[in-house]
């Protein structure tokens, strides 16, 4: 039985690589087909290597058959089909099903020659798409045929001819896949198996030797090996000499020419005589065959270039370099050769190079149809030119050339190469400008502005016309500088770095308003980069012209709304603004209420990125110092010019001192929070005088009202830090800081008065006499007076007013009678009550006065005693006896005080007795 299996076993795999075979037939030739996997093949031609030695010559037409259409469909499907490694996998395929059909059968000799060109064939085509693996395998089987054929003797001559071209090709297959796979050493072995000495080689054998030795060298010249070069490429030399050259194709004579010259650079790259010597006599070969061709002539630089022995000067180098311009025909690939040798000239000799590139140029480039070459040589000159350091007259003529394309080219440069002209000539413009050679500098402008240039777009025209505008102001001539400004586009005239020049120009020339509209505009046309603004401030700066420094300053705060980009100090930004526009405002001029309302908004903005900057520990540049700085600033400015500035802009400055004082952090050491809490009172009191003159000041009323409620707040800030205060100090800043409460206090009490705040009078007043100054009574007095309150309201608050400057002003006593005449007045129309107590004040006060030496006023007491006389008449008018007999003793026992010698108490005492009295 076990036989019988294994015969099953064999027909079976026979019978699943065949019908793998079909499916990838079918799949390749169908309309939509769909590729077959790389890796179904590689599996079935790993089956089909292990059924080759499975004997079933029942199948061998099938194999066969299979195979060869499998074969001929891989060389059309490869139009379609882009997988290189799949065409290699299907070729491998179908060459191994062949040779499975050879085994099957043993085949004759004509199908083993079949097999092994199949093989000779698939392994080439396997190398060429580096599918080294796959080439492997089929040499292998090709190997196998190789050796059959060797062995087996030939029906026919030709036959034999045959089966020696095929062993001839596969040992350089072998060649070529040994080196593929970087083991020269085995190449060398297969080409040692060549017998070369017998010259018995076919002229297509002996040209693709030749051809695959080739290669080896030149890949070992690209790999500077020259010691491992030269062997391979003499031997291929050797190869192609021993063949009739009338017998090889017609690119064996470019492959013999080829194979020298790569001889003869190998050879010199060696460096000993000898070989210098070799390469030398190749060269003179190649010019005996040869003559002047491209490739020689390149090849005689190349050793020029390399031989440190040659006699050959420059000279040389230029004269084949010209016969070459001159005599070779033009292509792109030619062009980048004697470009690339023009470099290598100009390294000996820039002048020979310049003049090689003018020829190129004008001898055999002008008119041509290819812009690109004349664009490309025309570059050239100019890096030529703009880079050279030999004494030439390279200005001259490089304006020359350029008048010579112009006139003599139909078509204008492309963008490109006007641009990249342009980049070779601003450098040396540069070079020139930062060396302080303006005129040199102009030269160079205006060759750039050549109409040759014209496409180079108004950007490029206007850098140009711009570097033109700073040598003028290198040279002083402000005057020249504006008319290439007036030559300019408008597009450029309006560009930022135009306006910046123009602006350079203004403060040359003294033209402030020209200076302005130049800011204006670079303010409005650039984006967010104060770069310019910036070099405006250093200009004027420069020029000592303070003015526009401010202006400048103040464009760039205001472009950034008061901030500043990351690569600047805000801080010291703002300081240098605070301090010119406080030195602008020092010298009086017309602009002056301008800057006052830009020094209010710089201190502003400056309290609110400090607040912004302080919430972010990260990004805070407002150390304590900044803080320190503004809050002391903005309060001695306000404190300096309270009296010359409008209320309101000081008052902004004192809003802002506030804000920075509320920055500092809660650590901040003792000693500095006392200072800061001191300066603190100093605000608020400056504060609060202000909001009173512009309450005063005040016609709206919601204005007016809305000053007294912020005249309030500020007290009360005041009333919160003063006692520490007060307690800390002494002497005379002491008895300063309870004058400033003082002054305070009654500006609140006619806030409240004003607010209708009623309730608040009575502590005001309370508070007064613990911080308050006797003398600002008699303003409370008034303002008391002044408002307009409930009679009741009025009455009680002189009232406590006249008895606090009794207690603590008693030596003043005729300004206490004037006060108790305005009292006594309001009671004796609305509070009769009070009214007379006010007369029996009088008479103590008058009593205990006159004991201190102090006498009442005379016209005061007068007064009283006949109007308090007078109310007790109109009592009795109107029959009220009881009130009338009080109020006419109380006049009577003020007028037995009157310094008149009795004279108005007898008076009235007669007046009163004669009064007659209802029962």
């Amino acid at each position: 039985m076990a036989p019988i299996i294994k015969r099953a076993e064999k027909e079976n795999r026979l019978h699943k690589l065949l019908a793998f075979a079909k499916h990838l037939e079918d799949t390749l030739t169908s309309d939509t087909p769909a590729p077959p996997l790389s890796a179904d093949l590689y599996r079935e031609i790993n089956n089909t290597i292990a059924t080759q030695n499975i004997d079933a010559a029942g199948r061998r037409a099938d194999l066969d058959k299979q195979g060869t259409r499998l074969w001929n469909l891989a060389s059309k499907v490869k139009i379609t089909v882009k997988d290189k490694e799949l065409l290699c996998l299907i070729r491998v395929f179908a060459c191994l099903l062949l040779d499975c059909a050879q085994w099957c059968t043993h085949g004759t000799t004509a199908n083993s020659i079949r097999v092994l060109k199949s093989s000779l064939r698939t392994s080439k085509y396997c190398l060429e798409q580096r599918q080294l693996s796959l080439a492997e395998i089929i040499v292998e089987r090709a190997a196998f045929y190789e050796e059959k054929l060797k062995n087996e003797s030939m029906t026919s001559r030709e036959e034999g001819h045959l089966v020696s071209r095929l062993s001839h090709e596969y040992l350089t297959l072998r060649i070529a896949l040994a080196w593929r796979q970087d083991r020269l050493d085995l190449a060398k072995l297969m080409l040692a198996k060549h017998d070369l000495a017998a010259n018995n080689l076919e002229p297509s054998s002996a040209e693709e030797l030749a051809d695959t030795l080739f290669e080896i060298g030149k890949s070992q010249v690209k790999k500077s090996q020259w010691s491992g070069a030269i062997p391979w490429l003499e031997k291929a030399h050797d190869v192609l000499s021993g063949q009739n050259l009338e017998a090889l194709s017609s690119d064996a004579g470019e492959l013999q020419i080829s194979i020298m010259h790569s001889t003869a650079r190998a050879l010199m790259h060696q460096g000993d005589e000898g070989s210098r010597s070799k390469s030398w006599n190749i060269i003179r070969q190649l010019v005996i065959e040869c003559g002047d061709r491209l490739a020689v002539l390149i090849l005689k630089l190349d050793i020029f270039g390399t031989d440190p022995t040659s006699s050959a000067v420059p000279r040389d180098y230029c004269d084949i370099l010209q016969r070459i311009v001159r005599t070779v025909h033009l292509t792109d690939t030619n062009v980048k050769t004697i470009i690339h040798h023009i470099h290598k000239l100009r390294s000996r000799s820039p002048p020979m190079a310049h003049a090689v590139l003018v020829t190129l140029l004008t001898e055999r480039l002008f008119g041509t149809e290819e812009q690109k070459w004349l664009e490309k040589t025309l570059v050239t000159i100019i890096w030529n030119c703009t880079t050279s350091t030999d004494p030439l007259d390279i200005f001259r003529s490089l304006d020359e050339i350029l008048d010579a394309l112009a006139a003599g080219s139909s078509k204008p440069l492309s963008p490109s190469a006007a641009n990249a002209a342009q980049v070779l000539l601003w450098k040396r413009i540069e070079t020139s400008y930062n060396r302080e050679a303006y005129e040199a500098a102009e030269d160079w402008c205006q060759l750039s502005l050549h109409p040759v240039f014209g496409s180079s777009g108004a950007l490029n025209i206007g850098k140009l016309q711009r570097k033109l505008i700073l040598c003028a102001l290198g040279r002083s001539d402000v005057t020249k500088a504006r008319e290439i400004y007036a030559q300019m586009s408008t597009s450029n005239k309006r560009d930022p770095s135009t306006q910046y020049l123009l602006y350079k120009v203004a403060l040359r020339y003294q033209d402030p308003e020209l200076a302005t509209e130049c800011l204006d505009t670079i303010c409005n046309i650039s984006a967010k980069d104060a770069t310019l603004l910036y070099a405006c401030v250093l200009e004027a700066q420069q020029t000592g012209d303070q003015s526009q420094m401010v202006n400048s300053l103040q464009r760039i705060l205001q472009k950034y709304n008061y901030n500043a980009p990351n690569e600047a100090h805000l801080p010291a930004l703002l300081r240098c603004t605070a301090r010119l526009l406080i030195r602008e405002v020092e010298t009086p001029s017309s602009q002056v209420g301008n800057a006052i309302d830009e020094i209010c908004k710089l201190f502003e903005a400056a309290a609110d990125q400090a607040k912004t900057s302080r919430q972010d520990a990260t990004t805070d540049v407002f150390s304590l110092a900044e803080l320190d700085w503004f809050s002391r600033n903005s309060y001695n400015l306000a404190l300096k010019v309270c009296t010359s500035w409008d209320p309101g802009q000081t008052l902004r400055l004192v809003q802002s001192c506030f804000k920075f004082i509320d920055l500092y952090p809660a650590t901040t050491d003792a000693g500095v929070v006392a200072d800061l809490s001191l300066r603190r009172l100093f605000c608020a009191f400056l504060c609060g005088s202000l909001l009173i003159v512009l309450a005063r000041n005040e016609d709206r009323v919601e204005e007016q009202l809305q000053h007294y409620l912020n005249l309030r707040k500020v007290v009360d800030d005041f009333r919160k830090h003063a006692k520490d205060q007060i307690s800390r100090l002494e002497g005379g800043a002491k008895d300063d800081l309870r004058r400033k409460y003082s002054g305070l206090l009654a500006f609140d009490y006619e806030a409240a008065a004003r607010l209708k705040a009623w309730g608040s009078l009575d502590p005001i007043l309370k508070e007064t006499q613990e911080h308050g100054d006797p003398e600002m009574y008699e303003i409370l007095a008034d303002i008391t007076l002044s408002f307009e309150a409930p009679s009741e309201i009025m009455i009680t608050t002189l009232q406590q007013i006249i008895n606090i400057t009794w207690q603590y002003d008693n030596n003043n006593i005729d300004k206490l009678a004037r006060r108790i005449r305005c009292l006594f007045t309001l009671a004796l129309t609305s509070d009769l009550e009070t009214a007379g107590q006010v007369v029996n004040q009088v008479a103590t006060i008058a009593e205990t006065s006159r004991k201190q030496s102090m006498k009442y006023p005379a016209e005061e007491l007068e007064w009283l005693t006949t109007t308090t006389f007078n109310r007790a008449i109109d009592f009795y008018c109107s029959s009220h006896d009881a009130l009338c007999r009080r109020w006419a003793e109380r006049a009577l026992a003020l007028s037995s005080l009157c310094d008149d010698g009795g004279q108005l108490h007898e008076l009235l005492q007669r007046k009163y007795q004669g009064l007659t009295w209802h029962e």
